[in-house]
């Protein structure tokens, strides 16, 4: 995990965000395990696509849901469109952001069982296997906002595996993955413990996939890997409404505007500038659905000295006036705006 910077100015104190963190907060993540058993092979489940699990869940279309499972004993072949992709064994998780449906499955010839089967017969719960080559597994899912300016969202991959324990294992993300294990084989599955025991699960299995991403193609994890290019977002996330340019940022992390400039869009994939458009209106789409204030007020936090100037730049990335924004979003959490 990276330090926070600190910087000394004068007799201030100023902290920078960390981008990750700062992204991870935006979306609210909270958490439900569906399933905690232990199968012995054959044995096969169906997941659904997101929109089906949306539905399961009983949350909207402004919600993301990302399923995951947890090998805690034994393990599964993961499979799309009848096509096995990939192995899980304990101790490991997978975590799907990818929204297709899927099917988790160990040993062959089993007809697969849906994931809503399993549901509507009430009997997620641990069923005791012993023999050996038995699967202990925790399926769930994340609910996060679907935050489409977010620049986390974009950047994880349709699926991704991370140990959860053992030898390569963040402590961190080990902890809670047995912690979450223990709350659910006492039949707390979706208790208060369970539920904070998600969210650190999340974060820490995300941080885990960024702390390798630095050889991976041109995106946001890999801008986070290269020291210089996190400083600089470091900096546009602790003060979204400061006056940026290139040549300002530029001067933040010590090197030439051209240089931070290619440097910038060769690891991120985008301009600089476009970065910075794109996560000031991300903190104004948070301010709009999460507060009361005038639009002036938000405009000036993040950066645009005038409502114009700053419907003018929202609406080229949301596509909605600030204020229709504002209106939809309330109607969408089922609230007066």
């Amino acid at each position: 995990m990276m330090a926070p910077i600190v910087f000394l100015t004068g007799t201030t104190v100023m902290t920078l965000a960390d981008p990750l963190d700062d992204a991870l907060d935006d979306l609210r993540i909270s958490g439900s395990v569906l399933v905690h058993q232990a199968r012995k092979p054959p044995w096969a489940v169906d997941v659904p696509r997101e929109a089906r699990l949306r539905e399961l869940l009983g949350v909207g279309a402004d919600m993301r849901v990302l399923p995951f499972h947890l090998a805690h004993r034994g393990g599964f072949d993961l499979s799309r469109e009848g096509e096995t992709v990939g192995r899980v064994n304990a101790p490991e998780l997978l975590l799907l952001p990818g929204g297709k449906a899927h099917c988790l499955s160990d040993g062959f010839g089993a007809r697969p069982e849906p994931l809503e089967a399993i549901l509507r017969a009430d009997a997620p719960h641990m069923t005791p296997h012993d023999e050996p080559g038995a699967t202990e597994l925790i399926c769930g899912a994340f609910v996060m906002r679907a935050a489409p300016l977010n620049p986390l969202l974009g950047a994880l991959p349709p699926a991704l595996k991370v140990a959860a324990g053992g030898n390569g294992a963040s402590s961190a993300l080990a902890a809670a993955a047995a912690m979450l294990a223990a709350e659910c084989g006492r039949r707390s599955r979706n208790g208060f413990t369970a539920q904070r025991l998600l969210e650190v699960l999340c974060a820490e299995a995300i941080r885990s996939y960024q702390q390798s991403a630095g050889d991976r193609d041109a995106g946001w994890f890999r801008g986070l890997a290269d020291p210089k290019i996190s400083e600089a977002v470091r900096h546009v996330h602790s003060e979204p409404g400061a006056d940026w340019s290139v040549e300002v940022l530029a001067a933040r992390v010590a090197l030439s505007p051209s240089r931070f400039a290619a440097r910038f869009r060769e690891t991120m994939g985008e301009s600089v500038m476009a970065y910075v458009s794109r996560w000031r209106v991300n903190v104004a789409c948070r301010c709009l659905r999460e507060t009361g204030a005038p639009l002036e007020h938000i405009a000036e936090r993040v950066g645009y000295d005038s409502v114009p100037a700053f419907s003018r730049a929202f609406k080229a990335r949301v596509g909605l006036s600030p204020a229709q924004w504002r209106r939809e979003a309330a109607s969408d959490a089922g609230r007066d705006p």
